[in-house]
């Protein structure tokens, strides 16, 4: 079932039920990062937990979801609930958002993400099967959670294949696309005919989200 105290796409309603893999794929525009940080935002204002937000490399801070969760917590009204760090986030109650690049962990930094509840893998197309069997483990809290956007390439990268083509049992899997965004903009919807009109086979992968 959705939350009814955040607005998401109806596809994505599913971030609220529970499952050990939760995985959104598809196109440019239909919602699937916001809509993700806004769940993740909600599950945080309610209770304690740690979010893990991950990606295959990550140099800086710029980066990560860190300011798409901060602008969203903003957007939600729920900013005296937080404190947005440079680095991190934190919950008044003790909830907590941290950063970081796959490629990048020891294994003695990895540790330290063995008490987080989510982990959230953007741009998960380009996580390499090394990263996922270095990090699938370390997330093994009871109850805890792997989170995964993509949009898509190739029918052969990792991610797909690991989640989309063959998933776990315990995981849930959705194609979004523009047309289950409801807040979908103007300024985008001109960027998708004109690449359509332009080359469709590059749309059919930036806007459809097929490989």
């Amino acid at each position: 079932m959705s939350n009814p105290s955040v607005a998401l796409p109806e596809a994505l309603g599913f971030l609220f039920e529970k499952s050990r893999y939760k995985v959104a794929y598809g196109g440019r525009g239909s919602g699937k990062s916001w809509s993700f940080a806004r769940a993740l935002i909600v599950k945080a204002a309610e209770k304690p937990i740690r979010v893990l937000c991950a990606r295959e490399t990550q140099h800086s801070i710029q980066e990560s979801v860190h300011k798409l969760l901060s602008d969203q917590i903003s957007q939600m009204g729920l900013a005296e609930l937080f404190e947005i760090q440079q680095t991190r986030i934190l919950g008044r109650n003790g909830s907590e958002f941290t950063f970081a690049g796959i490629r990048q962990q020891s294994i003695a930094n990895l540790k330290s993400f063995e008490g987080v509840d989510v982990c959230w893998v953007e741009e998960a197309q380009v996580v390499t099967k090394r990263s996922w069997d270095v990090l699938i483990p370390t997330i093994r809290k009871p109850g805890s959670e792997i989170w995964i956007t993509l949009n898509p390439d190739l029918d052969t990268d990792e991610t797909f294949k690991r989640f989309i083509a063959d998933p776990p049992d315990d995981a849930i899997v959705r194609k979004v696309n523009y047309v289950d965004n409801p807040w979908f903009p103007p300024e985008l919807e001109k960027e998708r005919q004109l690449l359509k009109r332009r080359d469709p086979t590059e749309y059919e992968t930036v806007w459809e989200g097929n490989c």
